[in-house]
């Protein structure tokens, strides 16, 4: 198989092609010798906060000097960022290599497994094989199901906010998706949850009861947000003064401190993680497309909001940062998400809309959405049939002191980051 066979196999969403249940995984895995029971496991699952958690493990750890495999979705530029050790992400040779090897294993298979199953135990494979010290694994979707729950005993697990997304795979009730995401906890593995509804943690609480798992919350009360600007956020967390981090919204506080209590496990269980490694590390973090600054005069935020949970925390992030500056939005959505309630909560918030089609099957088309937004305002809507098109006016109708703002999906928001002319990350 080339690089451009791959691709086209593997270029599918996380949800196309789901086939929910571990027995398909737990063959595969079976087949290539397990090598998910040799590493040394982080775990995350979670609605929104899973991939700026695992940067900020991932940042901590590789500054102490471990070498660390860190498995995200979906990608922003390309397939490859998905699986990376010590930031760089797989070399083109060895993803084919790997495919190859985990493709001819799946063929002598009773059930061949979907496209997020073979990427999951590629990676697995890859951590592993490269000796990884420590292999940082995100759920693709839910958690008790899906594929990265082939790990029978990982070092912790960590369950972030937890909000209504994918229901028509986990369920219409918060308790249904905090239970699949609950799915994780494993017999005594400590968990670290991040603070939140009481239902959701009562019911993850329970789970981790019955599982005889220690939980670690992080203690909102112990924040103190000494600063707050564009430039980064400087906050007080317990014994930790004047630590910087740098992504912005104040859900990253949050996200920042269930982190820190990861790490800090880390180093009870017996890892050597400094004071000096976690400063570093969480004031050098990147993550993509996440309240992401990318240029300026106008400013230009990328954000990959795409569920109710995100819109709200991006809404407010807008209006702290951006109170009295003109916003302008290019705005694209998944037909499937519920888009109703995202527009009640973005009209408010932004002057001028210019709507897009995201890259995908599921996208709603870019005209459809510009006569929601109508329906509901007099503000000036545009459509557009390419995203070019959709930048160019925004820097057209905007001034230095105003600011754009790409969102909605990060199926065309990594693409709009592309364009603009950002470097890979």
């Amino acid at each position: 198989m080339n690089y451009e066979t791959a691709m086209i196999k593997l270029r599918g969403e996380v949800c196309s092609g789901v086939k929910l249940g571990l027995q398909n995984i737990k063959n595969l895995m079976e087949k290539l010798g397990n090598p998910q029971d040799k590493l040394k496991i982080i775990h995350i699952a979670g609605t929104n906060g899973k991939g700026s958690c695992t940067s900020f493990v991932n940042s901590v750890l590789v500054s102490q000097g471990y070498k660390v495999g860190m498995f995200t979705s979906p990608s922003i530029y390309n397939f490859e960022e998905r699986i990376r050790i010590n930031n760089k992400n797989i070399p083109e040779d060895k993803l084919i290599e790997l495919m190859n090897e985990v493709r001819e294993i799946a063929n002598t298979l009773e059930v061949f497994p979907a496209d997020f199953e073979l990427v999951t135990a590629l990676a697995f494979l890859y951590f592993y094989r490269e000796n990884c010290d420590f292999a940082i694994m995100e759920v693709g979707l839910g958690g008790r199901l899906d594929a990265t729950n082939v790990i029978n005993k990982p070092l912790i697990t960590l369950i972030t906010s937890i909000s209504f997304d994918h229901q028509q795979f986990l369920g219409n009730t918060i308790k249904e998706i905090a239970l699949e995401k609950a799915g994780i906890i494993k017999d005594g593995v400590p968990l670290v949850l991040y603070s939140q509804d009481t239902e959701i943690m009562d019911n993850i609480m329970g789970v981790a009861k019955s599982k005889n798992s220690k939980v670690i919350v992080n203690d909102l009360s112990k924040i103190k947000v000494l600063e707050n600007k564009k430039s980064g956020q400087v906050i007080d967390y317990k014994d930790f003064k004047n630590l910087k981090i740098n992504l912005l919204g104040s859900h990253q506080v949050k996200n920042a401190t269930i982190s820190l209590e990861l790490l800090l496990e880390l180093r009870k269980i017996g890892f050597e993680i400094s004071n000096e490694s976690i400063y570093n590390g969480f004031s050098t973090v990147t993550w993509p497309c996440r309240f992401e600054l990318v240029s300026k005069s106008p400013d230009f935020i990328l954000d990959g909001a795409h569920n109710i949970d995100g819109i709200e925390k991006f809404v407010s992030n807008m209006n702290f940062y951006y109170k009295n500056n003109k916003k302008i939005a290019i705005f694209g959505v998944l037909a499937d998400k519920d888009y109703n309630e995202m527009l009640e909560k973005i009209v408010p918030c932004f002057d001028v809309f210019l709507t897009v089609r995201p890259d995908s099957e599921r996208a709603m088309e870019a005209y459809e959405l510009k006569e929601k937004i109508e329906a509901l305002t007099e503000k000036k809507v545009y459509s557009f049939e390419n995203y070019q098109e959709a930048i160019d006016k925004a820097f057209e109708i905007s001034s230095k002191d105003d600011v754009i703002s790409a969102f909605g999906s990060l199926y065309f928001v990594g693409e709009i980051r592309k364009l603009l002319g950002v470097s890979d990350y």
